[in-house]
């Protein structure tokens, strides 16, 4: 309770405050140079709250739950993704406003005022799809739990998602909604198992002999083998260290040189490893539909996308005429 307090004192809830918060931010902000609307001090955490350093951005990143986090290591791991932005604001303030009384929905206000509060969108990820332009993804995270309570929240979440929808649909970007359903979680965990390998700088003077051990990695490799020992055997073969030999694996995972398999099981040291068909496995390239990135469909999954349209449909406004609103404003 007492980080809660701290954050209404600190916002203050006053316009004049407000309006200074949205003067100091950069709307055309990207990579390294964006700074977040909400910071992780400012809001209070579903779960575990952290503050990352981007592997694509090279900046901090602020994450308020463990599945917000989940979605950035996925995206990070895309080959299409050039640029992360999260807690990126709905501005002007003014039009997410207009949409709340176009649909009916009280707007959403700051905590013991009477203050508006400036809507955020969790992730907007920019994608590179190989065509002329970029696109945007924008993604709200949230848990299935949110959206289907019977305690009337879910309601007052989906109103706010109908704002933040019609919001992007007025830019032609589909707002995704993204629950922990349908999440490869195996491939998550084993991600942020090696990430620490990509973020630290000490392991860049390994990048040259990266190929060689990848070659030597696969020429010993079976499917008795722990993870262990097929490190420690390519450390003694390259005279290298085991932490250095560590490194080079998580690496060579990260940039797909090496085809482990991240999705059939979490990896254990102790374990054997499994390595896919490089003959059978898939092409990398940018994808015709940016919404599609290596394997991690942004479109929300079946189950994602049954629970948006039934609550949206609980709405009497529904996603039809929210369509009809967004065509108008194109």
């Amino acid at each position: 309770m007492e980080k809660r307090r701290k954050m209404r004192r600190r916002w203050g809830v006053t316009e004049k405050h407000v309006q200074r918060r949205i003067k100091a931010f950069r709307l055309d902000a990207a990579g390294r140079d964006y700074r977040p609307f909400l910071i992780v001090r400012d809001v209070p955490s579903l779960g575990r709250s952290a503050i990352v350093r981007g592997l694509i951005t090279g900046r901090n990143h602020h994450w308020f739950s463990d599945l917000e986090y989940a979605h950035f290591v996925l995206l990070e791991y895309s080959p299409v993704i050039v640029d992360i932005r999260e807690q990126y604001p709905l501005l002007p303030r003014e039009e997410t406003i207009e949409i709340a009384r176009e649909l009916g929905i009280r707007h959403p206000i700051y905590p013991g005022s009477d203050t508006p509060i400036v809507m955020t969108t969790d992730i907007v990820a920019t994608v590179n799809g190989g065509s002329p332009g970029q696109a945007y993804l924008p993604m709200s995270i949230n848990y299935s739990s949110a959206l289907s309570s019977k305690d009337g929240k879910s309601q007052r979440t989906m109103e706010k998602l109908l704002i933040e929808q019609l919001y992007w649909a007025r830019r032609g970007w589909p707002l995704r909604l993204c629950t922990e359903k349908g999440i490869p979680m195996n491939r998550v965990r084993n991600l942020d198992m090696f990430r620490g390998s990509m973020a630290a700088f000490e392991h860049d003077h390994l990048n040259g002999v990266m190929q060689s051990f990848v070659g030597h990695f696969k020429a010993i490799w079976t499917q008795d083998c722990s993870l262990n020992d097929l490190l420690s055997a390519a450390a003694n073969e390259l005279e290298l260290s085991t932490p250095e030999t560590v490194a080079l694996f998580g690496r060579s995972v990260w940039t797909r040189i090496l085809p482990v398999d991240l999705d059939s099981h979490q990896i254990h040291y102790e374990l054997p490893i499994r390595l896919l068909d490089v003959a059978a496995a898939p092409v990398v390239r940018p994808p015709d539909q940016p919404h599609v990135v290596h394997g991690y469909d942004l479109i929300p999954n079946q189950k994602d996308e049954a629970l948006f349209r039934a609550l949206s449909q609980s709405h009497r406004f529904g996603p039809g005429a929210l369509r009809r609103r967004a065509r108008r404003h194109v």
